[in-house]
This record gives C-alpha cells, sequence and structure tokens, in this order.
C-alpha cells in the first residue's frame, strides 16, 4: 500500500521539447549553404591554382637551363658582348625572377587553401576530420613519398654531379696554369673548354632528362591523388 502510494508521489518525467518547425530548419540550412558556397568555390580555385604553379615552376627552371646552356654555346661562337648571349643572360635572370615568385606564391597559396580549408570545416561542423586529415597529410611515409625522386631523374642528379667534378677540374688546370699578361696559356685555354662541356652538360641534362622526368612524375602524383576523395580538389 505503501509502495503504491510513493508511486504515485513520484512526478512524471519532463517532456522532450518540440522540434523546430520546418521552416527554421530549412532556413538554416539555406544559410549554412549560403555560407559554404563561396568557401568552397575559393577553395577549388585555390586548388587549381596551386596544382598549375608546380608545371610553371617547371616551365621556368627549363627555360633557365636551356638559356644558360645557349649562353656557353654563344660566348664560344660570338663571344660574352655579342647581342645572342646578352638575350639569352636577359632570360635567364627573368626565369629567375619568375621562378622565386612562383615559389612564393605557391607557399602562400597552400597556406591560404590550409586556411580556408580549415573554416570550411569548422563552419560544417567537421573539424575532428578535418584534423585527422591535416595530421595524417604530414606522417613519416608521406613525407618519404614527397622526397622519392624517379630513377631516371636520378641518374639525371649522377650525371650533373659527374659535370660538377669535371667543372672543379677544369678550374684546377686554370689554377695551375701558369698566367702570361696579355694573352691566354695554353693550359688556361684547355681548362676553359673544360668548363664549358661541364656546364653545357649540366644544363642539358637537367633541360632533357632531369625536369622532364620530375614533370612526369608530379602529373602521376596528380592523377593518382584526384582518384581520393577531397573537399575541394
Amino acid at each position: 500500500m505503501a509502495v503504491a502510494v510513493a508511486d504515485a508521489v513520484l512526478p512524471s518525467p519532463p517532456l522532450p521539447p518540440p522540434p523546430p518547425p520546418a521552416r527554421i530548419v530549412v532556413v538554416v540550412l539555406a544559410l549554412v549553404h549560403l555560407a559554404l558556397a563561396p568557401m568552397l568555390a575559393l577553395g577549388r580555385a585555390l586548388c587549381v591554382a596551386a596544382g598549375a604553379l608546380p608545371y610553371l615552376g617547371f616551365g621556368v627552371a627549363w627555360v633557365i637551363s636551356a638559356a644558360t646552356a645557349g649562353q656557353v654555346v654563344a660566348s664560344r661562337a660570338w663571344g660574352e658582348s655579342s647581342a645572342q648571349f646578352l638575350f639569352l643572360q636577359a632570360i635567364m635572370y627573368w626565369g629567375l625572377k619568375v621562378l622565386i615568385y612562383s615559389i612564393l606564391v605557391l607557399v602562400a597559396l597552400l597556406a591560404l587553401l590550409m586556411c580556408v580549408a580549415y573554416v570550411f570545416a569548422l563552419v560544417s561542423g567537421s573539424t575532428s576530420a578535418f584534423k585527422k586529415s591535416a595530421s595524417g597529410a604530414f606522417t613519416r611515409e608521406s613525407v618519404a613519398d614527397m622526397f622519392r625522386l624517379p630513377r631516371t631523374a636520378v641518374l639525371g642528379y649522377v650525371a650533373d654531379v659527374a659535370f660538377f667534378l669535371l667543372m672543379v677540374t677544369g678550374l684546377l688546370v686554370a689554377m695551375l696554369s701558369p698566367h702570361v699578361e696579355g694573352s691566354i696559356s695554353q693550359g688556361e685555354m684547355v681548362a676553359s673548354v673544360i668548363i664549358d662541356v661541364a656546364l653545357f652538360g649540366m644544363h642539358a641534362t637537367a633541360c632533357f632528362v632531369i625536369i622532364p622526368a620530375l614533370v612526369l612524375s608530379v602529373w602521376r602524383g596528380g592523377q593518382a591523388d584526384r582518384k581520393v576523395p577531397s573537399q575541394f580538389c
């Protein structure tokens, strides 16, 4: 009897709050969509720009190497005061400036892309997934894969090391050769030829072996990354 009275006295559990009206839900979803759409478009634009800049950098590096190799030929054929030599020298200097600016712009674009991705995740409520994907992008395997060079590029670098040693040999020959006032000794002439051959070989290897191999490797990596789902790219 006492138990029954106690059960009757116990308060009933509170009722759950009523669901929000359908109009409010639709308005909230529309506002979230309006906030996410510009960020998504900006992220895609930044991703496209960041993907195109490496190819621009490779193209500029190829032009610099080709201009430097052409300078060696122009200095031998027409002299260092010729119009051909000065034209190639100007191309090399402008190419270096464009390459440096491209690297700076690429770093800025990547930083801005990370900021946009974080804001997108914050607005959409998926910050935990963003942190997980960001931490997974810098694992030991991903960093090692980033610095893994194709075999053709490695062979090109080995050839460049050989040409560099040849250039050092030419410099040593020039240092050990007797200097004659008002003329060039035979040893200095031989050293000049050795240095020019080494410089031409280094930059020709970069043009026709190293840079094409790196471009092909980056292109293949981009094709593989397209198969992985991403927020923007």
